[in-house]
């Protein structure tokens, strides 16, 4: 293999490149998700194994849910900015209260 192809090598960080907000939003949205069913796991193997013991129903959590629940974030987060943007249009909009 030659130096110069590292195929492995780390990436460099990217500093203070933009990014574009539907991106942004998608990536917070997968991060929140990942971290919902994260905790929502059983991790301890004896805590597992008491479950099976007394017959709860855990279900298994495939990477699909992971990405719909994802999805379903990103559709909120996305609602969110245009109200907020809404009621910034509606309080620039209003008028000027004046003290005379």
């Amino acid at each position: 293999m030659t130096d110069d192809v590292k195929p492995f090598e780390e990436l460099q960080p990217l500093g203070d490149v933009p990014v574009a907000p539907a991106h942004a939003i998608a990536s917070i949205a997968l991060s929140l998700a990942l971290k919902y069913h994260d905790i929502n796991t059983v991790q301890e193997g004896a805590l597992y194994q008491q479950y099976k013991l007394e017959g709860r129903n855990i279900g298994n959590l495939h990477l699909d849910m992971v990405f719909d629940t994802a999805t379903k974030m990103e559709a909120w987060l996305l609602a969110s900015s245009e109200r907020i943007a809404q009621i910034v249009v509606d309080a620039i909009d209003a008028p000027e209260k004046t003290e005379d």
